[in-house]
């Protein structure tokens, strides 16, 4: 198979690519390099996902596992006229040391371990007045009713003096 390859990713000129980036890129097996299998004919491009998976090690700083521990698993839920958020806070007596702040658009949990604080972004605005909030079956749930965007304006009496 001398013949010319329409694919463009073997007409590509590599060491400059590589030079570029400052690292060699693996290749999966070409044409005519002796492998003969259902890989080469059919452009197997299995390579690729173990391949990025190390840049993707390499490049990306670790975070460290403690700071992920001062975090809770949280859900959010978008219905037709309300957000609900779920906290997932299985020791209850942590539950009670926690703050629980809220404005249009955020939820922020404070008094975590170590004096962090953990903030859970909302997918609309909601009226932070209207929330409700119950711990329970260590589950902290919030109730929050969105902001209508038929009338955004609000009329402000305005005292004389």
């Amino acid at each position: 198979m001398s013949g010319s390859n329409p694919n463009p990713y073997f007409d590509m000129n590599w060491k400059q690519f590589e030079q570029f980036f400052g690292g060699k890129m693996p290749f999966p097996p070409q044409p005519g390099s002796g492998d003969t299998g259902p890989a080469a004919a059919a452009g197997d491009l299995s390579w690729v996902d173990g391949y990025i998976k190390d840049v993707l090690k390499k490049t990306i700083p670790q975070m460290e596992v403690q700071t992920l521990n001062h975090h809770f698993h949280s859900e959010v839920f978008d219905t037709h006229n309300n957000v609900i958020v779920k906290v997932h806070i299985p020791d209850r007596a942590q539950a009670r040391k926690i703050r629980v702040l809220l404005n249009t658009d955020q939820l922020r949990l404070e008094g975590l371990p170590d004096d962090k604080t953990q903030t859970i972004g909302l997918p609309g605005f909601i009226v932070p007045s209207s929330c409700k909030a119950v711990y329970k079956n260590g589950i902290l749930q919030l109730h929050m009713r969105k902001q209508t965007t038929e009338n955004p304006f609000y009329e402000i009496d305005v005292r004389f003096t």
